[in-house]
């Protein structure tokens, strides 16, 4: 099943599962979730309405760093700076008392590297990533990282293809935990 362009298993999911959405904006992956009764922690860098989410920088480490704007609204990122508060993964799942996921979506603009290549794997049950090469990352790099990850995941959708006026990209892959 796909939701705002990131795929899931929705049969792996257990009746309540801990989902995180990273990169929350528009609030339709967290949506969906929670109308099925799963509990969902949504993060984005910035300050978005239209739910209650946390305010906060998930990258590979902890940290402080301010956001970097473009010309699409939906294309914030993190930049060095003081601004708002950077947690790695573990950080956050510790802050909030989740010891396991069952989904993670990842959509943070280029941050999903360092989280993917920083944390302990697996990190979820299932990850949906849009990567963003787009960002200044490599293919070369990402077909290394997923190489790397394949250690831990089965990975779905590896496709490289063109959309929203950005360039080629893995736009939606899906790493199922084996």
């Amino acid at each position: 099943m796909i939701i705002s362009e990131h795929s899931f298993d929705e049969s792996l999911l257990p009746k309540a599962a801990n989902i995180l959405d990273l990169g929350c904006r528009g609030f339709e992956f967290t949506n969906y979730f929670k109308e099925k009764g799963h509990t969902v922690f949504s993060v984005d860098v910035d300050y978005i309405g239209g739910g209650n989410y946390y305010l906060v920088a998930i990258s590979g480490e902890d940290g402080r760093c301010d956001v970097e704007y473009s010309s699409d609204g939906n294309a914030t990122k993190i930049k060095n700076g003081n601004d708002v508060l950077k947690l790695s993964l573990k950080s956050f799942s510790e802050e909030i008392k989740i010891e396991k996921w069952d989904l993670i979506k990842m959509d943070i603009e280029g941050s999903e590297i360092s989280v993917l290549e920083k944390s302990v794997h697996p990190i979820a049950t299932q990850v949906s990533v849009e990567f963003h090469v787009h960002t200044g990352q490599e293919k070369i790099k990402l077909d290394i990282l997923l190489d790397w990850l394949s250690n831990w995941y089965e990975i779905r959708n590896r496709i490289w293809e063109e959309k929203h006026c950005a360039g080629f990209n893995y736009w939606d892959i899906l790493l199922i935990a084996k």
